[in-house]
């Protein structure tokens, strides 16, 4: 029989972590933290943690794997698997994660354990003894994956999927066969639909032009590795057919490192992306209009006219975009343009929510700029969630994790009615399929 314990990620966005046991194999599904005011962590125990054989990670996102150096300063010694952009931008984030971490702390030398530790493997491959596994498009980011775990039935891992097209992805694979399906739910209510690429796109252009027309600049927060890829590349296109007015974008922070692993590893992203870098000089990540800021304390992007400014962190938790918040919240010209989800606790949701008055490092900010939110989500929506577990082959039993307040309570609702047994577990329960 095959046992499932979450250790994170159930009923809530972030510190994913599933360990998967059969006979004396066993396999962890991801090691993320959950960042916020006060980062948390999984509640694996550091004897668990030892007896770890192998590590499956999905994608780069810190509540995915922001968890590893955490581990292997515990003594673990599993191997880690994952796809090769996964392993590449893992180094660039969990380094950046050592420098802006609040809480627990770790080494840059337990970083260096656990890339040690990390074999990359393709997609399809199939890897491990005992409980076997493999790695399959999820949709996310470059390299992200669902993990197809063979044991004695079949566990199908969702990690975060997108069964959309974006503009440098597939969408996640679909018609794979599991009977048990472990699926996200950060989109999981009945209203959650996200507009089309095109829509949310040409809504950003109009608030972006209306800035502009005024004579302001337009913050927009992102995370380094996959939204602020895919913003930069709808702003080059639409900047470049003219439908954005032409003015600088200064792309600062993580996101200038994450594009060029990007770059380096463009056979993972759409064909179209691929033949566009590798067959001609249309390279969009070498585009005319991206620029980088050239002072430390970024006042020659801050002094000059209107702007488009792409920085980490999506969140607002650390990172340049808290340097040009502070200079330049204070003026009703300028936009704060937010693209991505903004998780409990955090400066961002707080702003979301209509929080005006802030404080960053010390120094209190009213927030007189616009501040707008659109959905760019690398998430399923509702109804693609939906289409997910209809996909899914021979599937008898849903576990939905990875949502907040009532998303997968919801989401199992909808799910019990297509005739699937639906599990929504705690963090620490422990269950065999």
């Amino acid at each position: 029989m095959t046992n499932i314990t979450f250790f994170g990620g159930a009923g809530e966005v972030g510190r994913n972590c599933v360990l998967v046991e059969e006979g004396m194999s066993n396999l962890l599904l991801d090691a993320g933290v959950k960042l916020g005011e006060t980062d948390e962590y999984p509640l694996i125990s550091d004897d668990e943690v030892r007896k770890l054989h192998r590590i499956a990670i999905s994608h780069t996102h810190l509540d995915h794997m922001g968890y590893l150096p955490f581990m292997y300063a515990r003594g673990c010694r599993a191997q880690i698997y994952s796809t090769k952009p996964t392993h590449d931008l893992s180094q660039l984030l969990l380094a950046d994660y050592q420098r802006i971490n609040r809480g627990m702390k770790f080494t840059n030398n337990d970083i260096i354990k656990a890339m040690k530790m990390w074999k990359m493997v393709e997609y399809g491959e199939v890897v491990g003894d005992g409980l076997k596994f493999s790695f399959h498009k999820s949709g996310h980011i470059l390299g992200s994956s669902m993990v197809l775990v063979q044991g004695d039935s079949r566990l199908l891992f969702s990690s975060d999927v997108n069964d959309r097209e974006t503009k440098l992805l597939d969408p996640a694979e679909k018609n794979l066969v599991a009977e048990n399906l472990i699926i996200e739910s950060t989109y999981g209510a009945p209203g959650d639909e996200h507009p089309t690429l095109k829509n949310a796109s040409k809504m950003l252009c109009d608030s972006i032009n209306k800035t502009i027309k005024k004579g302001g600049k337009v913050i927009i927060p992102s995370f380094a590795v996959g939204r602020a890829q895919d913003i930069l590349f709808i702003l080059e296109s639409y900047m470049s057919s003219g439908v954005l007015e032409h003015v600088p974008i200064f792309v600062d922070g993580m996101i200038l490192k994450a594009n060029r692993i990007y770059r380096q590893n463009v056979i993972y992203a759409r064909d179209e992306i691929q033949k566009r870098i590798l067959m001609s000089d249309d390279d969009p990540f070498k585009s005319k209009f991206f620029h980088t800021p050239h002072t430390k304390d970024r006042s020659d992007v801050i002094e000059r006219g209107s702007a488009i400014i792409v920085s980490t962190s999506g969140m607002l938790t650390g990172g340049p975009v808290l340097r040009y918040m502070e200079k330049l919240a204070g003026d009703s010209r300028n936009l704060l343009m937010f693209v991505g989800y903004q998780a409990e606790g955090t400066l961002g949701r707080k702003l979301v929510d209509g929080q005006r008055h802030i404080t960053i490092d010390g120094k209190e900010i009213d927030i007189k700029m616009g501040v707008e939110q659109l959905s760019f989500s690398a998430h399923a929506d509702y109804k693609g969630l939906l289409d997910i577990v209809r996909s899914t082959k021979r599937l008898k039993r849903v576990f939905i994790i990875h949502g907040e307040e009532d998303k997968p309570r919801e989401l199992g609702e909808s799910i019990r009615r297509m005739g699937y047994e639906v599990i929504i577990p705690k963090n620490g329960e422990r269950f065999r399929i």
